[in-house]
């Protein structure tokens, strides 16, 4: 039964939604002419209103009564045999740094697309394998709609499973794609963005390097014999895929700027460091790679220059993280990461002049 039909029976419970909106509890229904925004029921009942003929339940929002947390709503829908969560995020990020995509360093099997719609937003569409260590199953199905000034739509659709474990029901889900695009882009969000807060104003700051400064500069500094693909990161942060002939693994970069004095930067090199003769610190590290791929390793070099320039460059024997390992082990030595760490190029490329 359709929550349209009878949100005055409804009982809702305190959950959070996927895309981490707080849920409220309500009941009963209530008019939009009654607040001075959305409801956490009228988030909920504009969402169930965009989806197609089917059975929805399980309906939870969060408006603009909760004072806190982004405007969403979530529920599950079963349609044609087939049962997903679907879930809505409205978030207000103003001037800070809007990354479109999943990084595919981390998320590997990332299919996502930026195109730009008539009104001048950007629509980024992706799928994505619920768990990386099984691409072929169940699929997470997002599209995010971003206007200027930072208002954002976000809209997903993850396959419900059984007693809350184990694999999805099915991996086939009951809103395309396209629907699930068809959501965010609809213009029924776009006056709900008039009742939230403005966001608290950010300092503007410069990236000391792109991702795409950052993988050039790999790719410039990597040694004869190793080619480099699939270049890609944010700011700060850039990689490129690194192979020999005999295996592919990702060669990731920091470039950070910090306060000599920072804290947080003493910790990290306070043990298992040395101090160069120029006053560089450096530390070197050994271990399992971040998300668990069978025999992953990732070795890593870590700067620090007096002034507070850091360079870390990490490599690991898979072309991405959470991925088994390609090779036996990382396509460059710890010689050669200490060597691109070390590099000037890093610091004339952050046009930082000398230390």
């Amino acid at each position: 039964m359709r929550f349209a039909a009878s949100c005055g029976r409804q009982k809702w419970q305190m959950a959070a939604l996927s895309l981490g909106v707080g849920i409220a509890v309500l009941t009963g229904c209530d008019s939009m002419e009654d607040s001075e925004g959305p409801s956490a029921q009228q988030m909920a009942l504009t969402l169930e209103g965009l989806l197609p003929e089917g059975d929805s339940s399980q309906q939870q929002g969060h408006g603009v009564q909760e004072k806190s947390g982004d405007l969403g709503a979530k529920l599950h829908f079963r349609r044609n045999g087939k049962t997903s969560t679907v879930s809505v995020a409205l978030r207000k990020l103003g001037d800070a740094k809007i990354e479109l995509c999943p990084d595919t360093a981390y998320f590997p099997f990332s299919r996502c697309t930026v195109t730009r719609l008539p009104d001048g937003a950007k629509l980024a569409v992706n799928r994505s394998p619920e768990d990386d260590s099984h691409p072929s199953g169940p699929e997470i199905f997002t599209a995010v709609v971003t206007y200027a000034g930072g208002k954002q739509v976000m809209v997903a659709q993850t396959d419900v499973r059984s007693n809350g474990e184990g694999p999805a029901d099915v991996k086939e889900s009951p809103l395309t794609q396209e629907q699930v695009t068809a959501i965010a882009t609809s213009t029924v969000w776009t006056p709900i963005f008039s009742k939230m807060p403005e966001p608290p104003e950010q300092p503007l700051q410069s990236p000391v390097m792109t991702g795409q400064q950052i993988a050039r500069t790999i790719t410039s500094l990597l040694p004869a014999g190793l080619r480099a693909t699939d270049p890609g990161g944010s700011d700060g942060f850039g990689h490129v895929v690194a192979d020999d002939g005999h295996g592919k693994g990702l060669v990731a970069v920091n470039v950070q700027k910090w306060d000599p004095h920072d804290e947080a930067m003493k910790e990290v090199f306070k043990q298992g460091s040395k101090t160069l003769a120029d006053g560089t610190r450096i530390r070197i590290a050994k271990g399992p790679a971040l998300g668990d791929g069978k025999n992953a390793v990732e070795w890593t070099v870590d700067t620090l220059r007096k002034d507070g320039f850091r360079v870390v460059i990490m490599t690991v024997n898979a072309k991405a993280y959470k991925l088994p390992a390609g090779r036996s082990e990382p396509p460059l030595t710890i010689q050669q990461l200490r060597q691109i760490a070390l590099s000037g190029v890093w610091r004339s490329s952050a046009n930082l002049g000398t230390s």
